[in-house]
């Protein structure tokens, strides 16, 4: 349970599964009013059902590809309809595809850019001025540990998130004064089904197994296995809470110790 939640209205992306999932129930059980965000109706809808079967009171979904510029526009006026104004914003999606730097094409950086970047800053555009009015607010994006060492045959997501991340320490400045702080947490390898697809093509692509992989991954950090969704959620809950008000602008390292730099 996360204190200072209650009440309080928060827009949660890519939240039918995963790391989006493990947020928005860890919200909605610390007494938030949570809009679960995802492409599909359907996987929405069980979402929704099973957060309120997890003990989240008021919980509402809305289908959306935050990849199509109006979707943002279509998020916040749903959560503005079911509970008011988002006063609690999780930006998080699923990433662009691996590949090699030299292979990626300037249809690939571009795609990746309306992926991982622009959804971002549509949300901010329309979420921190309404913040920023009501002197409060929490703004927080899911990254990567591609942030801070950036991952072979990743290009996509180490150039990209990078830039949300560059983009957000920016705007963290401009609302601070103003009651809102915006951060972003860089996860490590965590167990998710996206994890699970990225290990598959690289066990293709290398002649290994995805067991292989993932036991690679799980190796290099010193806790020596993956993260749980829960873990990252419960870091993503703590930055959005009343006690991180002096808490922004930072990129939080949630990896289980992979990364080896001493900030």
């Amino acid at each position: 349970m996360i204190p200072g939640l209650e009440g309080r209205t928060a827009v949660v992306g890519g939240s039918s599964s995963g790391l989006g999932y493990a947020v928005a129930e860890l919200m909605a059980r610390s007494g938030a009013r949570v809009l679960v965000v995802s492409r599909s109706q359907e996987r929405v809808g069980k979402a929704v059902e099973n957060i309120r079967a997890a003990g989240g009171r008021e919980v509402e979904g809305c289908a959306a590809d935050f990849t199509e510029p109006d979707a943002p526009r279509v998020v916040v006026e749903a959560a503005r309809a079911a509970f008011g104004p988002p006063e609690i914003v999780v930006a998080n999606g699923g990433g662009p595809p691996g590949m090699s730097a030299t292979a990626a094409t300037a249809d690939d950086l571009t795609g990746a850019c309306e992926l991982l970047l622009l959804p971002v800053q549509r949300l901010a555009e329309l979420t921190l001025p309404v913040m920023c009015a009501a002197g409060w607010g929490r703004f927080v994006a899911i990254t990567s540990i591609a942030v801070r060492e950036p991952l072979p045959g990743l290009v996509l997501s180490n150039a990209l998130r990078a830039a949300v991340t560059g983009y957000l320490k920016s705007v963290s400045d401009e609302v601070a004064a103003d009651g809102v702080t915006v951060n972003t947490v860089c996860p490590g390898f965590t167990s998710t089904d996206r994890l699970g697809v990225l290990a598959e093509n690289i066990a293709e692509r290398d002649g290994r197994t995805a067991k292989e992989v993932v036991a690679g991954w799980a190796a290099q950090a010193p806790i020596g296995r993956l993260l749980q969704p829960e873990e990252v959620a419960a870091a993503v809950g703590f930055l959005c809470s009343a006690e991180a008000s002096g808490i922004t602008g930072v990129a939080l390292p949630v990896d289980g110790g992979f990364g080896r730099s001493l900030i």
